[in-house]
């Protein structure tokens, strides 16, 4: 299908300025999206007039209160109930935790996460709001065994299926592990929460966990 190349432009922009929390000059966005510095000071120009991004200290590029708005508007009642969930299910196991959802048919995308309150030594770098295939990671295979099962399902959809949560090592990072499981919430594709680790831990009580969370989110969504 054909795309509207300004509004592409305008979203991928926002991308950008997401992902940077320093912020990005005029300048740096026209390069990164491979345009003129005239085209992205008007699509940074329309952004800020819809408070979508701001300018800071160095004419730095932003996110703006507008994309706060936006955000506190998707499926609020689930992110209010996760982030306490996430941040007991952190400090019980000591790992960071994840709430991830389906994007489509084909993508994961973490929305919300939370740290141990005791900081470990080695941490994982999770990008909130950056999407992944359903396929790799344990958040995503989690998502796609609450389905059906087919004949097409891969083996670690049918064990996570099984076993009620999904275990992956170094898919989306070389040594990390991650045990997630997978739960219903109403009008979206599929949810799932899970723990990722960068040292050995113990898979079993990770998983009993996760599928405890994953259940309590699951009635909290619903309440």
């Amino acid at each position: 299908m054909p795309t509207l190349q300004s509004l592409d432009r305008g979203l991928r922009t926002l991308s950008l300025i997401s992902l940077d929390p320093e912020g990005l000059t005029v300048a740096e966005i026209a390069a990164q999206l491979g345009i003129d510095r005239a085209t992205a000071y008007r699509i940074v120009e329309t952004l800020e007039q819809h408070a979508l991004v701001t300018r800071g200290v160095g004419k730095k590029i932003r996110l703006g209160a507008g994309a706060v708005v936006f955000a506190s508007r998707f499926q609020p009642q689930l992110i209010r109930a996760a982030g306490p969930v996430l941040q007991e299910l952190a400090d019980a196991a000591g790992v960071a935790a994840f709430l991830s959802v389906a994007q489509g048919d084909d993508e994961c995308v973490p929305v919300l996460s939370a740290e141990p309150t005791r900081q470990t030594i080695l941490q994982v770098g999770y990008r909130i709001g950056v999407s992944h295939p359903l396929a790799r990671g344990a958040n995503g295979i989690a998502i796609l065994a609450l389905q059906p099962a087919t004949q097409d399902d891969s083996e670690a959809v049918n064990r996570a299926r099984d076993a009620g949560y999904s275990v992956t090592v170094g898919e989306l990072q070389h040594g990390a592990i991650g045990v997630a499981a997978g739960f219903e919430v109403p009008r979206l594709l599929g949810a799932s929460v899970g723990m990722v680790a960068m040292e050995q831990v113990d898979i079993d009580r990770l998983g009993e966990l996760v599928r405890e969370a994953a259940a309590r989110l699951a009635r909290l969504s619903r309440a």
